[in-house]
Formats: C-alpha cells, structure tokens, sequence
C-alpha cells in the first residue's frame, strides 16, 4: 500500500512524523530484500540503507512516472549494486532458522511449513545474482515486470527470461522438498 500524497511530502520537507510513516511501511519490505539477497549483518545493512532513503527522498518527485514503492526499490537496488561492488557478499547459512524451536507443540503443518520456507530461502540464495534480484522483486516484492525492468536496466523480455529461469531453477532445487513435504517420498533436498 502506497503512502498518502500529503505523507509523502512532508517526509519529503523533513517533518519527523511523516518520515517515520515513511520507515514503519517500507522497513519490513527492505528488510526481507536484503536477508534475501544475502546481505551479511541484515539488521545493520537495512538501518544504512533507510537513513540513505531519508537522504534522497527530497529528490523522489511524486509527478514523475514511478511509484514511491518502484522508486524506493530502485534506490535498494542500486544500493544493493554498490554493497556487492564495495564487498563481496557472503552467503548466510539458514541452518541456524532450522534450530529454533517451532512453540507450537505437535504443529506438523507448522513443521512442513518450516521445511519448505527453509528450503525456498536455502535455493533462492543459490539463484544468480540477476535471477534472484528479478525473482525477489516480481515474486516476493510484488514489483511489476516493466518496473523492474527499468530498475535493472533492462529489456522487459529479459526480466521476463530472468524470471523463467529462476523459477523453474528453482523448482528443480525445490522438488526433493516438496515431495517430503507432500509425503509422496522421503528423499531430502539435494545439496549442489
């Protein structure tokens, strides 16, 4: 949901209310964007990149062509580019999520649940670079194909063929999960 023309604005004159109106609704989004592209220290990372947002939010015009949400992703993107050019990224291992204690006791569905967000985040980190960008912001983010087209730089049909790759990239890592989870086998996740 996009924030009200008037919070913007404001956000956008520097008035302290807006602006957090500004971070509550966006802090959320980013911080899934960036554990997801496996930016190390996430909690850190999302707090540098809002007080960026909050930079350059008086230049994001709200008469122009793009949303605030496409415009926000765009800045995280770039943002994104510019941690991967400063540091290489390391991959995060989720095995650490697979150790918390579901609180739930005899939950199965909450277990198998577990199991397949796990394994979706574990192939999701083994996408490329593109791939996982695109997937993440049409997929996760809800961004549309020509947005992020833009954001990339990129034909639609690119996105649209990053897209297609990394879907069914993923349903190849993903279909040892499934079938454990849908009880039709007990295979467990390849490891590549």
């Amino acid at each position: 949901m996009e924030l009200d023309e008037a919070t913007v604005q404001r956000a956008r004159r520097g008035d302290r209310a807006a602006q957090d109106a500004f971070l509550r609704r966006y802090a959320g989004p980013l911080h899934a964007l960036l554990r997801r592209s496996c930016v190390p220290n996430t909690e850190d990372a999302v707090q540098e990149l809002l007080a960026k947002l909050l930079v350059v939010l008086p230049r994001f015009d709200p008469a122009g062509t793009a949303m605030l949400t496409t415009w926000v992703f765009t800045v995280a993107h770039r943002w994104l580019l510019d941690q991967r050019k400063r540091r290489h990224l390391s991959l995060v291992p989720l095995d650490e999520a697979a150790e918390v204690a579901d609180p739930l006791p005899g939950a199965d569905r909450l277990l198998e649940r577990k199991e397949m967000i796990a394994a979706l985040e574990e192939a999701i980190t083994r996408l490329p670079d593109e791939r996982r960008r695109t997937f993440l912001l049409v997929q996760i983010h809800d961004q549309p194909i020509a947005a992020v087209a833009q954001i990339e730089g990129v034909p639609v049909g690119t996105i649209k063929s990053r897209l297609h790759r990394a879907r069914a990239q993923l349903l190849a890592l993903l279909g040892p999960t499934v079938w454990k989870v849908k009880g039709e086998g007990h295979a467990s996740p390849r490891r590549a």
